[in-house]
């Protein structure tokens, strides 16, 4: 087994008093696509925003926990020490192209910025080209020339993909890179992310709150909710065999589950914001399953048979015997 790329060890991040990260773990190998997925508000875009050395720009900052890249701990890494891996080993696909890209710069001057920073006497017009080229982009003058409000919303997105590849890195981390594209343009930029992984022996971490969208492109699945990961694993037997009820209660909300004409089933209630978490797991007020211990003990991640984990006091040990009195349930 490859040493992982990244690692998230028990991760806790605050941004101000707000406790927005409570317990996040995953490993990412050379090559080996994580999806991280969940409802808004549920911890990802911070994950995101931990792990590529962004919280001090919204004046966050890890409390407990680490991070670590290729073996080294990036944790208390500053934004000096954390350049050593952004645009080298790692390199992030932000969740909005159109305010992401620069409304006052042409493709080529954004695309040769960034290759100029990490190649200053290499051939920029040559791997503007050749990047174009990676993300199926034809480097017509026209395209060069375009700013990003002339380009249609998968073509701003391809552009995205290509500043990232410029820096040539090991792991792309790609948050909601299909958000507001449609189903045929979605599906041509997750084919493309799978593409350059093979090609490039990419990792990728891939956030979304699109199930299917994970399903198709991981390996390895970690479902969040309250800041925290809840259940993790192999993507395919997580989804076949779901342990904690927020996962079930996800896969049982997928139009394509319910039958024509029945009510699309949804999850009661709103995910919790950061203030207002408190003891116990953070599901349990949404959960039909509940009992009062939920309410009074923050489960542990804890292993399955299949190789994942699931952090709940129902869920069965490896030796198949519940954490947890199933009398004591609340309904």
């Amino acid at each position: 087994m490859n040493a992982p790329i990244l690692a998230v060890e028990d991760l806790h991040v605050h941004i101000g008093e707000a406790h927005v990260l409570r317990g996040v773990s995953f490993e990412v190998a050379p090559g080996e696509a994580v999806g991280l997925v969940g409802e808004t508000g549920s911890g990802k875009t911070m994950t995101v925003r931990a792990t590529t050395g962004l919280l001090p720009s919204i004046h966050g900052r890890v409390t407990a926990g680490r991070i670590l890249i290729e073996g080294l701990d990036a944790t208390g890494a500053d934004q000096k020490g954390w350049r050593r891996w952004q645009g080298k080993t790692l390199a992030l696909v932000p969740q909005s192209s159109m305010s992401s890209l620069s409304p006052l710069r042409r493709v080529r001057g954004q695309l040769a910025e960034t290759i100029r920073r990490v190649d200053p006497a290499g051939d920029v017009d040559a791997e503007v080209q050749a990047l174009l080229e990676s993300v199926h982009l034809p480097p017509s003058k026209e395209l060069l020339h375009s700013y990003p409000h002339e380009l249609s919303g998968g073509m701003r997105q391809r552009v995205m993909i290509a500043l990232a590849l410029a820096v040539k890195p090991r792991l792309l981390v790609a948050d909601e890179p299909t958000t507001a594209l449609d189903v045929a343009v979605r599906r041509s930029i997750l084919e493309l992310l799978h593409e350059l992984r093979t090609d490039r022996n990419l990792a990728l971490v891939m956030i979304s709150h699109d199930i299917g969208a994970i399903a198709s492109s991981t390996e390895k699945i970690v479902v969040m909710y309250g800041g925290r990961s809840v259940e993790s694993g192999p993507t395919q037997e997580v989804l076949a065999d779901p342990h904690h009820p927020y996962t079930k209660a996800l896969l049982a909300a997928m139009p394509h589950r319910t039958p024509a004409g029945e009510p699309l089933p949804v999850v009661p209630g709103q995910p919790p914001r950061p203030e207002d978490v408190s003891a116990g797991c953070a599901f349990a007020d949404r959960c039909p399953s509940a009992m009062d211990a939920c309410r009074a003990e923050i489960p542990a991640l804890v292993p399955l048979p299949s190789g994942g984990q699931v952090a709940c006091l129902l869920a069965d040990r490896p030796d198949g015997v519940p954490r947890a009195a199933p009398e004591a349930v609340v309904r």
